[in-house]
């Protein structure tokens, strides 16, 4: 029945993911227990007798999600947030049916991550973007990089590709593939495909969590950070990038992600409508100042 996907066929918990998911599991179990006395009574929605419980990056998309919810975007869903934390697989938590949705990434890197994981979750919504941007606090300029820097980029091959482009268009190395060509696949681009490298740097990979710390490091000239993370180091993407990635014809949109067996749940479906509503991508317009943009 629509609505009960995983809820009420609790699995053994994981001892690494316990303290992540207390909340939202408590919450599953409560739902299950009060609901159980109700399989005679006619009256109750099956669309909205569960919460629809969501993992999402704290900036901007558990930002995102409260808003929705307190604008009454909703219709009566209850959706129960928890927002991402420590070493956890958020969409390892969506496929084993942990959690129902997660919010945190875009398509080329869920595409990645089905390929890699064996996974079939899909994306329900896209819903903004967060330019990419080069941040540096030892230099002014990307044009200032002196010869031999080290510069911090993410790890995750369709991250680390996106921070390759980006040093590229901001003519600091340049590649042999161009993004946007069909049949592109952003998960297999490396350092080995930099063909030119005039001021010889040097690339340290980091996880994205990290990577705004790395602009107290000494040894690190410039960083690549993504702008969820930025925003929440206290950075102005729009003011404070050395160089930043362009929003128009951008893949890398933020998508609202489910597990296929999910994703016409009237609750999902009504939590992609809000986020991708108008009145949404106004407070998006007028609350991140060009740090986050409207998908589309």
């Amino acid at each position: 029945m629509a609505g009960t996907y995983h809820k009420c066929v609790m699995k053994t918990p994981r001892i690494s993911l316990a303290a992540v998911l207390a909340g939202t599991l408590a919450a599953v179990l409560a739902a299950c227990g009060s609901t159980s006395g109700q399989s005679g009574s006619s009256s109750a929605d099956p669309a909205t007798a569960f919460p629809l419980t969501v993992m999402a990056d704290v900036k901007p998309h558990a930002e995102l999600i409260k808003r929705a919810q307190a604008d009454g975007l909703l219709d009566g869903i209850e959706v129960q947030v928890t927002e991402i934390s420590g070493q956890v697989d958020p969409d390892k938590l969506v496929q084993d049916g942990d959690v129902d949705v997660n919010f945190f990434q875009h398509e080329p890197y869920l595409k990645n991550w089905n390929a890699e994981n064996n996974g079939n979750l899909v994306s329900v919504g896209a819903v903004h973007v967060e330019p990419l941007g080069l941040y540096s606090k030892k230099y002014a300029r990307a044009a200032d990089l002196p010869e031999g820097s080290a510069i911090a980029i993410p790890q995750d091959p369709t991250n680390l590709a996106r921070a390759l482009f980006l040093l590229q268009d901001a003519g600091i190395i340049g590649l042999n593939v161009k993004a946007g060509d069909p049949g592109t696949d952003y998960s297999k681009i490396t350092k080995a495909n930099v063909t030119t490298n005039k001021k010889n740097v040097t690339f340290v990979e980091i996880d994205r969590p990290q990577l705004a710390a790395t602009l107290d490091d000494p040894k690190i000239a410039m960083s690549v950070v993504n702008g969820n993370y930025a925003l929440e180091a206290g950075l102005v993407p729009e003011k404070d990038a050395k160089y930043l990635e362009s929003a128009k014809g951008n893949p890398y949109a933020n998508v609202l992600v489910t597990h296929p067996d999910l994703a016409k749940d009237p609750r999902v479906v009504k939590l992609a409508s809000a986020l991708t509503s108008e009145q949404i991508k106004k407070y998006i317009t007028s609350t991140y100042q060009g740090s986050v943009l409207p998908a589309g």
